[in-house]
């Protein structure tokens, strides 16, 4: 079987045989909603979305309150005006006929202003929702692309090549992520993109294409492995390298602060 996928590591990877570890839960970027996610979260994530959405409902229901209490207390201030005017009006005094006429305008206008005003709150967006986080198109379609082949591979995969496969998908498509706002083409975005446009769709076709043998197993987890392998580390650098920004932007405000207060 031709190997796929081996290009430019495997001076750094030599012979892994291991099985790609499981990707974190935590691994997921926030969205609305997210394809990825199967429904897998668990009990405590499931309890936060419940009290979240409790907390939501709770806010709706605090401000068409109060937006209830204020009309109750206009309705109140209008009818008085209106049951004035209307004693004046029949005691045969003309002006209030006209101080009617734009009591009731005003009256229009305030029940226009709360109508309004509880639309927006009950069609208002949850405020802990999360919001998707735009990517580039291209970025989006090698998504699409590495989704579809998941759930092919899941179908027609043994357990042991389901595990590996969707752990080095979600690896790449983390990797992808990541290098989604590089301003150049280096190594690691042409290493995630390669991965998800070729060497994963060519792996999994030439796999599925012979007769299985332990042997092919082999070469399989072997290649998924090397391709994991890769992805991950482009994430964990680009972590590493987001960690030394903020600690080197720490280290400029203590000087700058801590100088100014000598």
């Amino acid at each position: 079987m031709r190997q796929a996928g081996t290009r430019g590591v495997r001076g750094a990877y030599p012979e892994r045989m291991a099985l790609p570890t499981p990707p974190r839960s935590g691994s997921r970027l926030p969205g609305v909603p997210d394809p990825w996610d199967r429904g897998s979260s668990s009990p405590t994530q499931r309890a936060e979305q419940a009290l979240r959405r409790g907390m939501d409902l709770g806010q709706r229901a605090l401000s068409l309150g109060g937006l209830l209490l204020l009309g109750v207390l206009a309705f109140a201030v209008f009818a008085g005006l209106l049951l004035g005017l209307g004693i004046l009006l029949a005691g045969g005094n003309a002006i209030a006929g006209w101080l009617m006429g734009l009591v009731l305008i005003l009256a229009l206008v305030v029940a226009a202003w709360f109508g309004r005003r509880a639309s927006q709150v009950l069609r208002a967006p949850p405020e802990s929702a999360p919001q998707d986080v735009p990517t580039p198109p291209s970025i989006r379609e090698d998504e699409a692309g590495l989704l579809a082949l998941l759930r092919a591979g899941e179908r027609a995969l043994p357990a042991p090549g389901r595990a590996a496969l969707h752990a080095t998908v979600i690896a790449t498509r983390d990797a992808l992520r990541v290098t989604a706002g590089d301003a150049a083409f280096g190594r690691d975005t042409h290493d995630a993109r390669q991965a998800a446009r070729e060497d994963l769709p060519e792996l999994l076709h030439t796999y599925q294409s012979g007769r299985r043998t332990p042997e092919t197993d082999r070469l399989f987890l072997e290649q998924l492995d090397l391709i994991g392998g890769r992805m991950r580390e482009v994430v964990q650098e680009r972590q590493a390298q987001h960690v030394r920004t903020l600690t080197a932007q720490r280290r400029y405000l203590e000087s700058k602060y801590r100088e100014g207060e000598e």
